[in-house]
């Protein structure tokens, strides 16, 4: 499922209005290769805890495990720039949206999404 997030962490971790991201079950990501740095936290507002892995080369957020759902792995939108990704499909958060955002009407907002299946194999940066 791929979709955009406006909580205040997800604009912090991009330095964007909002953080793409994409989720596949864990059981699906072929690989995590090379060395990366952990920032772990609890995300008081949706009362989870967030493990964000990212590059010690180049600082990129990488992918990221979240408590609440532990059979999905997020993965930053930003490292498919090469492949691409389809369209997102929903918009978490959807409260903290930036006024000045305009959003399809057709997305879900917040928990409305669907779980949908991708065939996108990421890949560490390197």
């Amino acid at each position: 499922m791929q979709g955009v997030c406006h909580c205040t962490d997800c604009k912090r971790r991009t330095g964007s209005a909002f953080g793409l991201s994409s989720y596949f079950p864990r059981t699906r990501v072929v690989a995590t290769d090379g060395q990366t740095g952990v920032y772990a936290f609890r995300h008081a507002r949706c009362a989870h805890d967030q493990a964000r892995h990212f590059c010690v080369r180049c600082g990129t957020t990488l992918y990221w495990t979240i408590s609440a759902l532990p059979a999905l792995i997020g993965i930053a939108g930003g490292c498919f720039a090469d492949e691409g990704l389809p369209e997102p499909g929903y918009s978490a958060n959807h409260d903290q949206k930036e006024r000045w955002l305009a959003l399809p009407e057709s997305w879900a907002k917040d928990t409305e999404a669907a779980e949908r299946p991708f065939r996108v194999a990421p890949q560490a940066c390197g």
